[in-house]
């Protein structure tokens, strides 16, 4: 039954605590989910706890993950690139759209494109890794304002403004702040031509372990091939995106 090397058993332990809700596991559930021997369980349960890797639930008798744990999630964490991580599922999105996709981060007021996937397509975008953005009229800095708090994105517009790029631009501080409770809500933006005549647009966020919007990603194309039609076609696909991307950077819901 507990063939597990005696240096992992504990990590048993912290794993099946993973898995627990908010209610946490007690011993009973712990030997069920590791095959651990009640008496093991109790020994290492109690020796968790003392080191804070497990707390205990109020003041029943049930178990979940200890906030020491956190030094050890920030240190894997800090070093991911999210460049790296993106990539290779950025790259499916572009083959199932055909078209453009970029990754975005913030830049002070301002967002700036990381990484481009250009469109297979024979006519492209002309956006260049390391151009920056302005937030408000954009699909992937609408997604990064949205999760900003009121103040601060407060100060980006009182520095920086809401200059119409096109006659769709969004101009209104408080048409602006609606839309971005609702990307909030449901999870992806789009842009409808607000940053340039032509050229469409539908982004979404990507969270890290503490559910922090840390970049966002777009995918792009002119309105001629790429409209708001095919948009609402691929919401599936950016929300599928945005998980699987933050699932690697340790959002897990």
């Amino acid at each position: 039954m507990e063939k597990l090397d005696p240096s992992l058993k504990a990590l048993e332990i912290i794993e099946a605590c993973g898995q627990a809700g908010p209610e946490g596991l007690g011993v009973t559930e712990i030997v069920n989910l590791t095959g651990l021997s009640r008496s093991t369980v109790h020994r290492l349960v109690a020796s968790l706890v003392d080191s804070l890797y497990l707390r205990r639930v109020g003041t029943s008798k049930k178990f979940k993950l200890g906030y020491r744990l956190l030094r050890l999630t920030d240190s894997l964490t800090g070093d991911l690139k999210i460049k790296d991580v993106a990539s290779p599922y950025l790259h499916r999105l572009s083959e199932m759209t055909q078209e453009a996709v970029h990754l975005i981060q913030m830049d002070g007021n301002y967002a700036v494109y990381v990484d481009k996937i250009d469109s297979p397509q024979p006519v492209g975008l002309l956006s260049k890794v390391g151009t920056r953005l302005m937030l408000h009229c954009t699909g992937a800095g609408k997604v990064l304002l949205a999760d900003l708090s009121p103040e601060r994105r407060e100060r980006i517009f009182q520095d920086v403004g809401l200059p119409a790029q096109t006659p769709n631009t969004i101009t209104d501080i408080n048409q602006l702040n609606h839309e971005l409770e609702v990307i909030k809500i449901q999870g992806y933006s789009m842009d409808r031509m607000e940053n340039r005549d032509g050229i469409y647009c539908i982004a979404g966020p990507i969270y890290n372990h503490r559910k922090e919007v840390v970049a966002a990603f777009s995918v792009s194309g002119p309105s001629f091939r790429f409209s708001l039609d095919q948009l609402d076609d691929h919401i599936d696909d950016v929300k599928e995106t945005t998980r699987l991307i933050s699932e690697q950077l340790g959002c897990l819901g």
